[in-house]
Parts: structure tokens; sequence; C-alpha cells
């Protein structure tokens, strides 16, 4: 059912309306909360009447329990992924207390973490970011970032400042992988979302906030002037950071180190990978061969010859 069919339903139902008056008519509410608070009970309403399986009729026949239920649900859109951390649920369910604290007096509060489960939990940093001597967001901190999400995502400066961050996160927690679409011809692929993937994501997602503040929107070639000087300063090119990940994963996938970083020669290196899998020296071949096939279609790359570049020596 449409969102606003749903709201405008429960708006009419008597559970909604007599919460709804009694927040309007207590003089202990004050008047700057009502909206907030009503918005917030409009919210647990809903979810009674449409998800709970005990129904009620009005604001007095909430019991513990039915906050507990609800806080519970609240836990568990944070664990399907459909939130990206628990302090949304948290907030909601202190809400719900404040609104049957303003009933009853003696009203024992839900808690959050003991009768819900639901632990502080989010993947985007809350400590502040770099700042330069005038206030601003730092150029360099937040170019920090983009390589940071090239080197556990395989995406290129582009593709990460087109990355819709907030959704590839929830899409990362609750399906293992995050979809990302190439600059150039709009295809889209499966990248492996890991779980350092999931801080670079949220870290992202803070360094985007900060990116607000700045005086003007900043142009890609802003971004990417930032991104190559902190790249050469850390030694790296402009294609280093996916080559880490295109190591990363191919260590994942065989078990064993690259060329680049064995130092083997490539025989030697089937050699490596059949002793490691105990597979056959055949078969050590066509897993080098398929793993490098999967890398570069999470690279976005046609053939492996640009993967090579990253994984032989």
């Amino acid at each position: 059912m449409d969102k606003t069919l749903t709201h405008h339903k429960v708006r009419c139902h008597p559970l909604y309306k007599s919460g709804e008056e009694a927040l309007t008519r207590l003089p202990d509410c004050p008047l700057q909360k009502r909206p907030v608070l009503i918005n917030h009970w409009l919210r647990f309403c809903v979810w009674s009447t449409t998800q709970d399986g005990n129904q009620l009729d009005s604001i007095v026949s909430v019991t513990r329990d039915h906050v507990i239920r609800y806080g519970q649900y609240l836990k568990s859109e944070f664990d399907l992924g459909k939130r990206l951390s628990t302090a949304g649920a948290a907030s909601s369910l202190s809400f719900v207390n404040a609104v049957m604290r303003l009933m009853d007096n003696d009203w024992q509060t839900v808690g959050a973490v003991t009768d819900c489960g639901i632990q502080p939990c989010s993947h985007i940093p809350t400590d502040k970011l770099q700042l330069d001597k005038n206030g601003r967001p730092d150029s360099e901190s937040l170019a920090g970032y983009l390589l940071e999400l090239q080197s556990v995502l395989g995406v290129t400066v582009r593709e990460a400042l087109l990355l819709d961050l907030k959704k590839s996160l929830i899409e990362g927690r609750r399906t293992g992988f995050v979809t990302v679409t190439h600059y150039q011809n709009g295809v889209r692929r499966k990248v492996p979302c890991r779980p350092a993937a999931i801080k670079a994501l949220g870290r992202g997602i803070a360094a985007r906030r900060l990116q607000k503040r700045l005086p003007k929107k900043w142009a890609f070639d802003d971004f990417l002037a930032a991104h190559n000087k902190l790249a050469a300063r850390k030694g790296y090119s402009t294609n280093t950071a996916r080559g880490h990940y295109a190591r990363d994963r191919y260590r994942e996938l065989t078990g064993v180190e690259p060329p680049i970083l064995s130092g083997l020669s490539r025989t030697d290196h089937w050699h490596a990978i059949a002793q490691h899998t105990n597979k056959t020296l055949s078969e050590a071949k066509g897993l080098d061969k398929n793993s490098r096939q999967a890398i570069a279609k999470e690279l976005g790359l046609l053939g492996i010859e640009t993967v090579s570049s990253f994984l032989d020596k």
C-alpha cells in the first residue's frame, strides 16, 4: 500500500487519534515537542495497526509488551540492512517512551539495550574530520576517502564520486555486495562488500557531510587534483589503489600472493597454487585464470590484460 495512503488511514484509527488528542491536551507536553512526539506516535501506530498481531484501539491499551515488540521490530530493520545505524531505532523507541510517560507517570521505561537488544552500532564515524586553518574541510582529508573507496571496492575516482554511499552501505550490509555503475558506459556490476568496505563507505558518508561546508560545490577536477597529490605523496599512482583491491581479491580467491608480491615466475606461481589448494597443475592454472577474470569483472574491465599489470611482475 502507498505510504501516504497508509498514513492517512492510520490517522483515522482510534489508536492514533486517542494519542494525538492526549498529547494536544496534556499541559506537561511542551508545545515545541508536540509535532515530533506526534510524528513518532504515528510511526508506532502504523506498526501497531499493520504489522503487530495484537491490535489496539486506544493509547490506554498500550502495554510494555507492545512497546518492547516495537523496539524489537526497529532492531530487525537494522539487522535487515534497512537502517544505517541503530541510533534511529533507539531514538524512535525513546520518543514512544516519552509519550507513554506523559500519559502515565508510573510508566516503566522500555530500555533499547536491556529490553529490545538495540546495541549502539553505526558504520558512520562521529568524530570530527580534519579542517584547515580557515575552518573549511581539508581537501586531502576528503580525497583520502576517495582513495580508500578505490582500494576496497576497486572503483575509479569518478565511480567513487558517483556512488550513492548510503544506498551502497545498506546494500552492502544486507547482501554483501555493492552495485557500481561504470562511469563511461553506465554498465552495472556487483562488487564484494567486505568489512573494510563497510567502514570506508561509512567514512565516505561522513566526508560528504563535511563537503557541504565548502564555499562552493567542488568539481571533479578539484577532487582529482587533491586525490593525485595525496596519492603521489603516499607512493600511489591514480590506479595503484585499484591494484591494491585486485591483489587483495586475488589472495582471497586463490589463497596465495600474486606474482608481483611473491616474486615467483609464472610456472612457480602455478605450482604454489597447486600446493596450497591441493590441486593438479592444470586445475591451478584454471583457478588462476578464473580468478583473474572474476577480478576483471569486478573492476569493470573487459579483459584480464589490465589485471595482469596489477598482479604480475
